[in-house]
């Protein structure tokens, strides 16, 4: 029997990683793995994480240690205090500052804030130029005319061989060149878009144009505490979801009232019902109700029909959380909120029941909210119509895939006169100014996750069956799942599919 247990490359890798640690197991415990097989993998990695945690480890495991572990992981978070501080969020900013007359204000905050992030995030952007300096000789001569400018793209024309960019900064106005000669980069300046900021390193033609050799995105870089690290604490977990769209008729009150159940420890196997112990936070990113008047032909989708009613029905599910869990939301499009980004809160004149729940916190769009040491960037996603449009190989099946290029232009909504609505405000709020540990997104009702260098990209998918309004769009929903976020390392723990009862791990998650 220990011949066959150590056949399998999974326990005889780990077990060498224990020893290599400087401890042994006893028979005693060899004869629990042998008795346990189906779990021995679960065992030893969890004695591996225990003792990563350790200064003394001990000489031998025995079961005793194991009962330890195992007494340790029965953890239930309702006694634990919440960890919560709103980093962010956009309501007051709103409130009390007035629009502008036009964009340029907004255009300016933009380009002084991605410029700030590329100058002090990527030492490739380091020595940009101003364009007005582009006229000066001595300084051109000192450059031997190779240049880095920063600017925001105000014009893409795309030709057979050939991209070009109008780019402009606080001083001038330059046209870039991209050609076919460099297969890679034309590659990426097609991915580029009119309204971003971006750093170009190129060699000077004349004062007016410039043939690019290099394109910097703002990025982000490759953060410390990634996904992959080990926290020491408890494992504690936030749910992810969104797109509840509650008054449509395609609203899945079956497969949310499963949901309710498994918070409340009444629903699921042992394990899904260990899950559930361990969850102190739901976050919910936009569209609770499915709203009025948001899409033609939307009233004959409804099963209730006025926002107020909407508002009321949704308190009374999301009421039935328990208390020691916290409700973050922030608003989508359905919802009552100004509709423009940055949004503000729900308006209290029709969500006014989920602001007398005490454990639900409401937020504009975006919101930057810390559950413990994670930080979440939460928005409903908006622009993502607009990022796919504007990028190739972009589809609404893989809507993380359209969050990360988000992150890569550090902006929730790079894209102006597109479906996106953007308030003219004085400062563009939009920017993606503090690089999160959990990018949590919805609206497209597709659901995907990626990790990309140490943030954890979340799209939840959609409580709402497909509609004939979808159908048309050529969107096939992603229905009734949680996922969880482990807050001990940002990693997501599983994903959980309410409309067909099944737990799915990391590797798993459909």
């Amino acid at each position: 029997m220990i011949k066959e247990l150590m056949s399998d490359l999974r326990v005889k890798a780990l077990m060498t990683k224990i020893f290599m640690q400087g401890v042994q197991i006893s028979p005693e415990f060899l004869n629990i793995l042998l008795k346990n097989e189906d779990t021995a993998v679960k065992i030893l990695e969890d004695i591996l994480k225990k003792l990563s945690t350790m200064e003394n480890k001990p000489l031998i495991i025995t079961p005793e240690f194991i009962s330890d572990l195992s007494r340790k992981e029965e953890i239930d978070v309702k006694n634990l205090a919440e960890e919560i501080t709103i980093v962010f969020e956009p309501t007051e900013h709103i409130l009390r500052t007035p629009l502008s007359k036009d964009f340029r204000e907004y255009f300016i905050s933009r380009y002084k804030k991605l410029r700030k992030i590329l100058l002090s995030e990527r030492y490739d952007a380091r020595g940009a130029i101003n364009i007005q300096d582009l006229s000066n000789k001595k300084t051109m001569e000192a450059l031997e005319n190779k240049i880095k400018i920063i600017r925001i793209v105000s014009e893409k024309r795309a030709g057979k061989n050939m991209i070009t960019f109008n780019v402009e900064d606080l001083t001038g106005e330059i046209t870039v060149l991209v050609t076919a000669k460099n297969a890679e980069l034309l590659q990426k300046a097609q991915n580029i878009i009119p309204n971003e900021v971006i750093c170009v390193e190129g060699i000077l033609i004349d004062e007016r144009k410039m043939l690019a050799t290099d394109i910097l995105q703002p990025e982000i870089p490759k953060q410390v505490n990634n996904v992959y690290e080990k926290g020491n604490g408890p494992d504690i977990y936030a749910v992810l979801i969104s797109d509840l769209h509650i008054g449509s008729r395609f609203f899945m009150r079956y497969a949310f009232n499963k949901f309710l159940l498994w918070l409340n420890g009444l629903f699921g196997d042992a394990k899904l019902k260990s899950f559930a112990k361990r969850i102190k936070y739901v976050v919910i990113a936009g569209d609770i109700v499915d709203g009025i008047g948001i899409y033609p032909g939307q009233e004959k989708e409804l099963a209730i029909k006025d926002l107020k009613k909407q508002y009321e029905v949704a308190a009374y599910y999301l009421s039935q959380i328990p208390q020691h869990i916290k409700i973050i939301i922030v608003p989508g499009n359905h919802d009552a909120t100004r509709q423009a980004l940055p949004s503000t809160t729900l308006y209290k004149e029709y969500a006014a029941p989920l602001y007398k729940l005490s454990n639900v916190i409401i937020m504009g769009d975006p919101a930057y909210i810390r559950l413990h040491k994670s930080l979440f960037l939460v928005t409903h996603g908006k622009s993502l119509d607009d990022i796919m449009v504007n990028i190739a190989n972009l589809k609404y099946e893989t809507p993380a895939k359209a969050m990360i290029e988000l992150l890569k232009r550090r902006h929730l909504a790079p894209v102006y006169g597109g479906r996106t609505l953007i308030a003219p405000e004085e400062e563009d709020l939009m920017v993606i100014e503090k690089i999160p540990n959990v990018f949590h997104a919805g609206h497209v009702h597709t659901f995907e996750y990626e990790y990309y260098k140490g943030v954890t990209v979340v799209n939840s998918g959609t409580w709402q069956e497909q509609t004939e309004y979808m159908r048309n769009m050529g969107i096939h929903p992603n229905k009734a799942k949680a996922v969880l976020i482990n807050l001990n390392n940002n990693s997501v723990q599983a994903v959980i599919n309410f409309e067909e009862e099944l737990e799915c791990g990391e590797d798993q998650a459909v």
